[in-house]
């Protein structure tokens, strides 16, 4: 075979890629990269050219890669460290650098921005090198005092294993100058649908017309229809695959929205859109920019934060990203609330967000490196439903956007990141066997599990659903790295809880040493917490397991499976010898409770949210031969208690109660004391004649005290609701919730409850 093989080769996959609206790959292998390399990419090129016209080029790949592919193209230059900046943008091909290996979120990111009659060229080694090759973001992984000499690059393995197999790809060896492997598509000729605007319409046609897909037009219609009655509490929810346009529409839309709602209120109209990051609401901009000005509001003026728009402001409205933890805070200013990609978004922070909030819109993606839609379904749609008060409408997108519906560098891309991943199917034999406790525990052999599609997909797939956030490195991490273990729980053979686990302390005592002058050694995340939030010299001294993630196949939850789980996995650390185990997770009540009922003791929670996600992360202990957890847990609960009226102020206060229940050792908080008038003026506040606020000063240390005792007396839940709320977090009468009663009132009952335990403490 010679490259005139290659080039038909090119000519016949970019004729039946452009019939079909679809896209292709062609990987070059080599085993150096020269310049008689990027000349015979630029040979593809060209044939592709004369097929499919003059099309523009990205150029991705690292520093040398570019630098070279610049003396034989012209386009766009992205290092692949830059890689998140083109989320959202589009070009028609593609030079992409594999030669050493990749990582794999910048891969999602990067080939979907590659339009239909696309064409990919990837140059990388050759596909017997991927077996053992080693990335340069493997040796940035890799946790000490393991080296890359002790990754084994299994999800490599795979990759390259599942490209040879995928259909639109070819692969040639430049060197030898042979066609490994051809096109292999059929020709399908699916045409694009044509778009169907309705007659009756009150969406102006102009805006319509921006539509690239009728599922984009049925969200127009959808919107035009649920927002008729403007008195109700109204939610949508859009969900789509990665591509649909359901960014897009959220901008096409939003004019309409602001229109009708400025007829109604005669003021700018505040619309606060909310993401995990700015970049994965720049698309959203760009079609409202557009979209404003088709709905004839073409005066306003926008504003940019490092290159990225920010916020939008005219006479007819203020848009504005706001990050998740500030949108907890602000929300009551906002008349309307986008919240795109919602999935990786924690569900408690979602809940918040847009409690109370009159119109509310929701997207999010079900199969992509942003996160798990359905996984956000299962989770935070359930609650949602459970308010009466809202009207709930959803609309899911199915046709791509950028190319037609079938592509197969879509479905390559899918596979090879395991975006696609789905949890085994259960049937009445499987339930049945569930509620009678037949379960299996297993540690799974990596290199079985990498080569056994089932096996692998139903680990994953529990994931891919069960948790809010995924990313395809999650995947490799597991795979690749020397600590890490997976673990599952089985019915029948099937999988029905995934535990994925890191091996971490045994460190040394040069590298504790370095630790505490700021080193941060890779992937011990709890022995350098406890070293550098309690001077414990000796607890990373000592191995222990973190769990990474832990989740239970969302058709059998709350059966007892995920506690299972636990059980063995600790019984299999004290087999293994390891001194303790603990996780960190995005802290909820419903989790923390979780832990807590599995014997694991919190010992950390970060004061600040993240920006992102916008949650507080708790870490949880449990002791297996160290005798440290409970003094940990008990200095921990000293420091909540200071930080509650802080940064924790805004902390749900069902979190706050759990994390203060965990207390089993006092903390050493000195007794306060209460001199005869304080005592008086308690009696007052008791007796109903004076006010919470004129017995503040006695109320909160006596709360704080009460919190910092194990053996303290019993409150029911509204009062303890009302304590934290007011003593603790010194939160404003209206942010105090309990349940069909007045939180002032409940306040006294608590308080009378504390003065009483504190009189008849053995302590004093």
């Amino acid at each position: 075979m010679t490259v005139k093989a290659l080039l038909a080769e090119v000519q016949n996959a970019a004729s039946i890629a452009i019939k079909n609206r679809h896209r292709f790959m062609v990987m070059i292998c080599c085993s150096e990269l020269e310049g008689k390399i990027f000349k015979l990419a630029r040979r593809v090129f060209r044939r592709y050219r004369e097929v499919a016209g003059d099309r523009d080029l990205i150029v991705v790949g690292r520093s040398r890669f570019l630098e070279m592919a610049e003396e034989y193209f012209n386009g766009k230059f992205v290092h692949y460290r830059e890689s998140s900046s083109i989320l959202g943008e589009t070009y028609s091909s593609l030079l992409l650098d594999l030669t050493e290996g990749f990582h794999p979120n910048d891969l999602g990111v990067i080939v979907e921005t590659i339009s239909e009659g696309g064409m990919i060229v990837a140059i990388g080694p050759h596909t017997e090198s991927w077996g053992s090759l080693i990335g340069r973001w493997h040796k940035e992984l890799v946790s000490d005092p393991y080296t890359a000499s002790d990754v084994t690059p299994r999800f490599y393995r795979r990759f390259i294993k599942r490209t040879i197999e995928a259909e639109g790809v070819i692969i040639f060896d430049a060197e030898k100058r042979r066609l490994i492997k051809k096109y292999g598509y059929r020709e399908d000729r699916e045409r694009k649908r044509e778009i169907r605007i309705p007659e009756a319409k009150e969406i102006k046609r102009k805006l319509y017309k921006l539509c690239a897909t009728q599922d984009q037009v049925r969200v127009l219609q959808m919107f035009e229809n649920f927002f008729n009655r403007m008195k109700e509490r109204k939610s949508v929810v859009i969900t789509a695959d990665r591509g649909r346009g359901k960014t897009a529409v959220l901008g096409i839309v939003t004019p309409y929205l602001i229109s009708r709602m400025h007829r109604v209120l005669r003021r700018p109209v505040r619309v606060m859109v909310v993401a995990p990051t700015p970049q994965s609401v720049q698309t959203y901009f760009r079609f409202l920019k557009k979209a404003l000005i088709r709905q004839g509001m073409k005066d306003f003026r926008v504003k940019e934060s490092n290159g990225l728009i920010t916020v939008l402001n005219s006479r007819f409205a203020r848009v504005e990203y706001v990050v998740p933890r500030r949108a907890m805070i602000e929300k009551e200013y906002a008349d309307i609330i986008i919240v795109d990609e919602a999935a990786g978004i924690d569900v408690p922070v979602l809940w918040e967000i847009t409690k109370g909030v009159r119109y509310a819109v929701f997207s999010t993606t079900i199969h992509g490196y942003e996160g798990s839609g359905r996984g956000f379904s299962i989770r935070f749609l359930k609650k949602l439903e459970s308010d009466k008060t809202v009207e709930i409408e959803r609309i899911h997108l199915e046709e791509p956007i950028r190319y037609g519906k079938s592509d197969p560098i879509e479905t390559w891309l899918y596979d090879v990141l395991l975006l696609d991943a789905q949890p085994a199917e259960l049937d009445e034999e499987d339930i049945e066997a569930i509620k009678e406790g037949k379960f299996t525990f297993e540690l799974i052999n990596k290199d079985a599990m990498f080569n056994d599609e089932r096996l692998l997909r139903e680990f994953f797939g529990i994931y891919v659903l069960a948790h809010y956030r995924n990313r395809p490195s999650d995947v490799v991490i597991l795979a690749d790295m020397p600590n890490h273990i997976p673990f599952r729980v089985a019915v029948n053979g099937k999988t029905v809880c995934s535990i994925h686990i890191a091996v971490e302390g045994r460190l040394s005592e040069e590298m504790i040493q370095e630790m505490t002058e700021g080193y941060k050694p890779r992937g011990h995340i709890i022995p350098d917490l406890v070293l550098k939030h309690y001077w414990n010299y000796d607890f990373p001294l000592l191995p222990g397991v973190r769990i990474v993630r832990i989740a239970t196949h969302p058709s059998v939850m709350s059966m007892g499976i995920g506690s299972f789980g636990l059980q063995k996995l600790v019984e299999w650390a004290v087999k293994s010898g390891m001194a303790w185990v603990g996780s960190g997770f995005g802290v909820s009540p419903e989790l923390l409770r979780f832990w807590m009922k599995n014997g694991f003791s919190p010992i950390h929670i970060t004061p600040q949210r993240s920006e992102t996600s916008g949650e507080h992360t708790v870490i949880v202990l449990k002791d297996l031969k160290t005798r440290v957890v409970e003094s940990l847990n008990s200095m921990f609960v000293r420091r909540l208690l200071e930080w509650l009226n802080d940064e924790l102020s805004d902390l749900d206060v069902e979190t706050a109660i759990q994390l203060l229940h965990s207390l089993s050792k006092d903390t050493g908080i000195v007794r306060p004391e209460v001199c005869e008038i304080d005592r008086k003026r308690l009696k007052k506040y008791f007796q109903g004649l004076s006010l919470y606020e004129y017995i503040s000063d006695i109320a909160r240390p006596l709360a704080k005290y009460f919190y910092s005792r194990a053996d303290r007396a019993e409150l029911d839940g509204k009062e303890e609701r009302a304590l934290i709320a007011k003593c603790l977090q010194l939160r404003p009468w209206w942010q105090i919730e309990v349940p069909e009663d007045v939180p002032f009132r409940v306040l006294v009952g608590a308080i009378q409850k504390v003065w009483k335990w504190y009189e008849s403490d053995k302590l004093r």
